[in-house]
């Protein structure tokens, strides 16, 4: 749902009604540059914990603009904590799986380094970038915390997650998210890599009592399009 016509940008300042809020490197370039905002023009600037409000242009100088608050349009709405753990691939394919599955409030996102992936590391600069920008599209507020990439072996003992669900292409077709009986308060999502895991790693994941082995459906997915269809089927369940 579209709230307003009003551009919208977060930032991590605190944000108050009457401040004078200075914006600068890669604010300023988006708003001078890209949206070749005017003096008296407004868009809408949030965080995640004051909310969001309208803002005015009050000066545009060499290197930053200065903006003046106006009135609080919405209080910060709280997403259920829902982890994405996802091995690395293609980094332009593991981009556009970040952008959607932030767009359906995933609130943490770890790269994970299986037997089979092919890439070691992530571009953290410009996916924490891509991640922000699916904030400001999506009209929620919370910014996911992107992780370092972690082996599957650390993944799997990692500390603060309740349940992992496991997207395995192998499953039996009966067992889907649907006939999860009960979704803990922290859940992570698992998907593999290109080519799937390994027999070896898929015993280990399977016999692990925290994890929850499910199908997807009797097709091959790429990896990023079964991240953002177990991301999404999850998501409406639990509502």
């Amino acid at each position: 749902m579209k709230f307003s016509s009003l551009s919208r940008i977060y930032t991590t300042s605190r944000i108050a009604k009457n401040q004078i809020i200075t914006l600068s490197n890669d604010i300023f370039h988006y708003c001078k540059s890209v949206l070749r905002m005017k003096i008296s023009e407004e868009f809408r600037l949030f965080n995640n914990i004051d909310g969001e409000f309208k803002a005015e242009v009050r000066a545009i100088n060499k290197h930053n603009l200065q903006v003046v608050i106006g009135q609080k349009l919405r209080e910060v709405e709280h997403q259920k904590s829902l982890i994405l753990a996802m091995c690395i691939i293609k980094p332009d394919r593991f981009t556009e799986a970040l952008k959607a599955v932030v767009q359906q409030g995933v609130t943490e996102i770890i790269p994970v380094i299986s037997e089979r992936t092919q890439f070691k590391s992530i571009n953290q600069q410009r996916l924490t970038k891509c991640i922000i920008e699916s904030v400001e599209q999506s009209e929620s507020f919370v910014i996911p915390v992107l992780r370092l990439p972690v082996n599957l072996k650390e993944f799997c003992n990692i500390s603060g997650v309740d349940q992992i669900i496991f997207a395995n292409e192998e499953e039996s077709g009966g067992v889907k998210i649907s006939s999860i009986k009960k979704f803990e308060e922290n859940i992570a999502i698992l998907v593999g890599p290109e080519g799937g895991f390994s027999s070896n790693e898929k015993e280990k994941l399977i016999s692990n009592p925290k994890i929850i082995s499910v199908s997807l459906g009797n097709r091959v997915l790429r990896s990023e399009v079964a991240a953002i269809s177990i991301v999404a089927c999850v998501n409406l369940i639990r509502e």
